[in-house]
């Protein structure tokens, strides 16, 4: 199949240019004729660049015409401006991969609340009269996106195949080491150093709880009481750390920025429980007393007491959506597949 996928953001280590990175890859290693049309271009991937001019992330408007015909374009993100105008632009059936439907209202930020709700509306109404075919990453956004009568392909975000692997024990022990740690004696987080992502609130719960953490992540470095800074690590530093850990944490404080996480599936598949903050996607895949605990927002004392009980938790069953790629980019190509039989499948 000639197809096109369309994101403002392809480059870097981010959830969604981890998803083109990996779609790109794994379609073309399929034969596929790909093309990625973004803002910027990434070494080893076939990017038409496309100039913007760019307010935020999300709303990023293209100065260029563009033009191709493809049997089948992806537009990556519905939010994304960028994505749905671009795509709007080339031939070919139209699928359209929603995430985080209507959380900016619930966002922090009083501004996102009330210019993001209607920003993110418009959005809605566009993708949907684009699309041929609708994608979701969870159970929420497809319940929302039912109420418009569309009936949208549940699709998650895949693993790399080395999740799935036993890992060296001699370099398990070098990792530990290396960061004076003790197995099971510590909770871990893994993911950027950003407000929404609720850092602070684990490094409270820490405190009050006087129990160990780990931060893995790009940004700023975060300093506190039984907190080691691991910083950003390679991908079989950061699976020790999780097969380490006695659990991993995910204290985000708003649905907008949980419209999956790749990371609970890390942990999952790595057979360690998930103890989050009950926004966006993890209030559906975390099954309490099951595969890990939930806790409110914000609420750094409940995430505390919750803590010790991780201590020699076994998960009792892992998610049917921690997936690997392959299989991931198998529910795509049926899609793609389905899309080009008929012109209006929404699933």
């Amino acid at each position: 199949m000639r197809i096109a996928l369309v994101h403002h953001s392809v480059c870097g280590y981010g959830g969604m240019e981890i998803v083109s990175q990996r779609l790109y890859y794994y379609l073309t290693k399929r034969r596929h004729e790909v093309s990625l049309f973004s803002t910027s271009a990434c070494q080893g991937m076939n990017v038409r660049r496309v100039k913007v001019l760019k307010f935020n992330p999300e709303i990023q408007i293209p100065l260029d015409k563009v033009d191709g015909d493809y049997e089948v374009v992806h537009a990556l993100s519905s939010l994304s401006y960028f994505n749905i105008s671009v795509s709007s632009m080339l031939k070919g059936k139209k699928v359209v991969s929603f995430l985080s439907v209507k959380t900016l209202r619930s966002h922090p930020n009083l501004l996102y609340r009330l210019v993001g709700s209607i920003y993110e509306d418009y959005m809605i109404k566009k993708g949907l009269k684009l699309a041929n075919a609708v994608t979701v990453k969870n159970l929420g956004d497809k319940i929302k996106l039912e109420k418009f009568n569309v009936n949208p392909f549940l699709i998650p975000d895949g693993l790399d195949e080395v999740y799935f692997k036993p890992l060296n024990e001699d370099f398990r022990q070098e990792v530990l080491k290396r960061f004076n740690l003790e197995e099971g004696e510590f909770a871990l987080y893994v993911g950027r150093i950003h407000k929404l992502k609720g850092v602070e609130v684990f490094i409270k719960a820490l405190q009050l709880s006087n129990f160990k953490g780990v931060i893995v992540g790009s940004g700023s470095k975060v300093m506190g009481n039984n907190v080691v800074y691991a910083g950003s690590l390679d991908e079989q530093s950061k699976i020790a750390l999780i097969d380490s850990s006695c659990c991993v944490v995910i204290p985000s404080l708003s649905d907008y920025v949980e419209a999956f996480s790749i990371v609970a599936s890390e942990a999952w598949a790595r057979g360690k429980p998930v103890i989050a903050s009950s926004v966006g996607a993890l209030k559906y895949r975390v099954k309490e007393g099951v595969n890990g605990f939930l806790f409110k927002p914000g609420d750094y004392k409940a995430l505390a007491s919750i803590l010790p009980m991780a201590k020699g938790f076994k998960v009792k069953e892992i998610p049917e959506d921690v997936l690997p790629w392959e299989k991931v980019v198998d529910m795509y190509e049926n899609v793609y597949k389905k899309t080009l039989e008929n012109s209006e499948m929404r699933g």
